[in-house]
């Protein structure tokens, strides 16, 4: 288990869940679909993934005004990640995660797409700004 540290967006809490991650921009508006929280950008690595309760680990956000729209979309519908981990603040990607209550963590010493991998479990404590890894390799297999 390992904790990472970086800086918060506002005090939201925490959540535990599955990251998805990717070495990709994410774009809301356009990129995702809105009622289902797939991933539609057609040369995307992660087309077709949901990210829908998921701990999204990514970059940076993309995008316009828009994209903060597009977030609360999905937040609205009940598609959106749990909570947004990314290297790179992007003011549109702050903005959606703001309105929408979402914990967010950002800001790290390294780059946070070589620290969590594809399904590990992933603690964001966004008021004391930590994501806390559970390497998957680590959890228990269950019969």
């Amino acid at each position: 288990m390992k904790v990472i540290k970086g800086k918060t967006v506002s005090k939201q809490g925490e959540v535990e869940g599955e990251a998805l991650v990717t070495d990709n921009l994410i774009a809301f508006w356009g990129a995702t679909d809105w009622e289902t929280g797939e991933i539609v950008e057609v040369a995307h690595p992660l087309r077709g993934r949901n990210i829908k309760d998921k701990v999204l680990v990514f970059p940076a956000g993309k995008g316009g005004a828009g994209d903060t729209f597009g977030y609360y979309y999905l937040y609205r519908n009940g598609k959106a990640p749990k909570a947004l981990v990314c290297n790179r603040p992007q003011p549109t990607t702050v903005a959606g995660a703001l309105l929408c209550n979402t914990p967010m963590v950002y800001g790290f010493r390294e780059n946070v797409i070589d620290l969590i991998a594809n399904g590990d479990i992933v603690k964001v404590d966004s008021n004391a700004g930590t994501v806390e890894v559970i390497p998957r390799r680590n959890r228990r297999l269950s019969k």
